[in-house]
């Protein structure tokens, strides 16, 4: 076991494995700022592992986590990485100690327990190879309880629904043209806001077709664009969503519209999407039935552990949704991540700056060049403006 001093100093007697802390930043990187013999304080539930792969091969003194290693929802291996490393790990220390720690405080691991000073700071579940295996074990019945659950679900619904699933029967014709086109689906759950906004330069070079699954339409309108279609129930459409969007579609199980004075006091025509599901999956089956050519969905569950963590009567539906538009769907992150790469500008503008430099002496050599002078610097204001407007 390591046994660190802050500057070096001797060992101390005292049991467990002492180091300085080092505090992954939300969003970094569990190694970001790690050394060998650090005591790394992240927050990762369900750790996986490529995570726990990385704070082996540093050869970190320890690992405490703020949130449940496992949580049960999926099978983590990172926890048994880390115990046939030798490594120990204190689970569910909660969001505190990072409030009483700072990088590169000397802290002391001891039997689930960190002190600083001699002092406890906090208190988690330590876990050995024992216990790691144990969970691991446990979330992988039931991950297979899930999985069986899912399957027989999603028969079930592909049984009856084939009809609208296989054929397009009841799924309505939109008035907004689909066809041929990039569509965003906008659902309120996971990261919907966060996926919306990283899609800001994929928006401006193609134009979507905006469309509101439910709530997702009021995070449109948040983020500054009009929706063009929005769907869902009635109930579920904001003022400001049935004020400003194009056109609306309403799911109804029934076929019969709920509190319709209110289309009426809006003074909205409406499309009948007689189905019934959750909001995403209906507004994906439509932008597929309608010809769009991708779809981008902002909102997906971003792993499969969460998107099976989902109500076992919704995670069958939506998976067969998914399977009949595979072709076209595609995750936001995706989408944000292929699209928000900036633009270098030193070899734009040193290319720019070299032509210019050229026609400049070209033209002081010409008995025309006073006259060419004044649209060359008006020309020049341009190339900046354009050269600027790629940063944004």
């Amino acid at each position: 076991m390591s046994m660190f001093k802050r500057g070096g100093g001797r060992s101390s007697d005292a049991p467990g494995v002492t180091g300085p802390a080092r505090i992954a930043r939300p969003g970094a990187e569990v190694t970001a700022g790690v050394r060998a013999g650090d005591v790394a304080v992240i927050n990762r539930p369900d750790l996986d592992g490529d995570d726990a792969a990385e704070l082996v091969k540093l050869r970190v003194a320890a690992v405490i986590n703020v949130a449940p290693s496992t949580t049960g929802s999926f099978p983590s291996v990172g926890p048994e990485m880390l115990a046939e490393a030798g490594i120990p790990l204190v689970d569910q220390v909660g969001d505190g100690v990072v409030t009483r720690l700072r990088s590169g405080d000397l802290v002391r691991v001891h039997e689930g327990k960190i002190f600083r000073d001699g002092v406890l700071v906090a208190s988690g579940i330590s876990r050995d190879g024992a216990q790691a295996a144990a969970d691991y074990s446990e979330a992988s019945s039931d991950l297979t309880t899930r999985l069986d659950t899912m399957a027989v679900n999603a028969s079930d619904h592909l049984r009856r629904e084939h009809a609208m699933l296989l054929d397009g029967v009841r799924v309505p014709r939109l008035t907004t043209r689909l066809k041929g086109r990039a569509v965003i689906v906008v659902s309120d759950s996971f990261d919907a806001a966060a996926d919306l906004k990283s899609l800001k330069r994929f928006v401006l070079d193609r134009d979507p077709v905006l469309v509101g699954a439910g709530k997702g339409a009021d995070l449109i309108l948040a983020a500054g664009y009009k929706p063009d279609v929005v769907v869902g129930g009635v109930d579920g459409f904001s003022a400001a969503v049935l004020d400003r969007s194009r056109e609306v579609v309403v799911t109804t199980a029934s076929g019969q519209i709920q509190t319709p004075e209110r289309l009426e006091k809006h003074q909205k025509d409406v499309v009948r999407f007689v189905a019934d599901g959750e909001d995403a999956d209906l507004a994906i089956l439509l932008a597929d039935a309608n010809g769009a050519s991708v779809i981008v969905h902002a909102g997906a569950a971003p792993t499969l552990s969460e998107f099976l963590g989902q109500s076992p009567g919704l995670v069958g539906p939506a998976f067969v949704v998914r399977l009949r538009s595979a072709a076209k769907l595609v995750d936001a992150k995706v989408v944000g991540h292929l699209t928000t790469g900036r633009i270098t500008l030193w070899p734009i503008a040193f290319l720019v700056l070299s032509g210019l430099v050229a026609l400049g002496v070209a033209l002081s050599l010409t008995s025309a060049g006073g006259d060419v002078t004044g649209w060359v610097s008006d020309q020049f204001g341009d190339l900046v403006s354009w050269i600027e407007g790629l940063r944004s």
